[in-house]
């Protein structure tokens, strides 16, 4: 799994494994057991990766990207695409690593906005659902910092024309000041609503408040960052 790029300096004053709390501002127990989905790793000797998780199942990675892939990033590191498939619903997932440069001419927020332009980013991009297949959705990320992640900073954001998802990122199932087991979270409307651990050992969690359309794009994003 390709991870973002993380700095290698790690902090050793403290090594306390934190328990994770529950939710971000809400009393919905979003990390609850009745809310986590099931995660099956399927790498068997001479087959490529493939994941599931709930009702969903990823496709193997293909090198490079689709013809319908925005022509803005002239130069992508590491591209790949792949589907997500499930619930009714086969999604294209495309995505790739870039820097901020990239993005000179578009809206950020301010997270982003505000880095340098050679800071490294991963973009992907989300093809629409079968009952709103013009609605594509991007996915842009940073790589958070070990304070960061103590805090649950926002790393970065999931968003179509009419929507904004906040993307955050803690450490709350590893150990303080550390990049062990980061935890991407998915807020929407302020309450978070999804979250993943990519790794040797996944986790995924969806809200069953979450609409159902926005889930089938969560699981989507879900399937980027475990493909990783």
């Amino acid at each position: 799994m390709k991870k973002l790029l993380f700095p290698i300096l790690f902090l050793f004053s403290c090594t306390a494994t934190k328990q994770p709390a529950n939710t971000t501002n809400s009393g919905n127990n979003l990390y609850s057991q009745a809310q986590e989905w099931p995660v099956k790793v399927n790498d068997g000797w001479l087959t490529a990766k493939t994941i599931s998780y709930g009702l969903y199942t990823t496709s193997s990675r293909k090198n490079g990207v689709a013809e319908t892939m925005g022509s803005f990033i002239k130069d992508p590191q590491n591209p790949f695409s792949f589907y997500v498939s499930g619930n009714d619903e086969r999604i294209l997932v495309q995505t790739m690593n870039t820097t901020r440069i990239a993005f000179s001419n578009r809206d950020l927020p301010a997270v982003l906005k505000d880095l340098d332009g050679s800071a490294p980013l991963s973009y992907t991009l989300i093809n629409g659902t079968k009952n709103e297949p013009l609605k594509r959705w991007e996915m842009i990320l940073k790589s958070p910092g070990y304070l960061e992640l103590n805090n649950n900073k926002q790393t970065g954001i999931l968003r179509c024309a009419d929507t904004d998802i906040r993307i955050t990122a803690h450490n709350r199932f590893g150990k303080v000041n550390s990049y062990e087991k980061v935890c991407y979270e998915f807020q929407y409307r302020g309450q978070p609503v999804a979250a993943v651990i990519a790794g040797d050992k996944p986790r995924v969690w969806v809200s069953k408040d979450a609409p159902a359309e926005t889930t089938k794009t969560l699981a989507a994003a879900i399937g980027a960052l475990l493909l990783r």
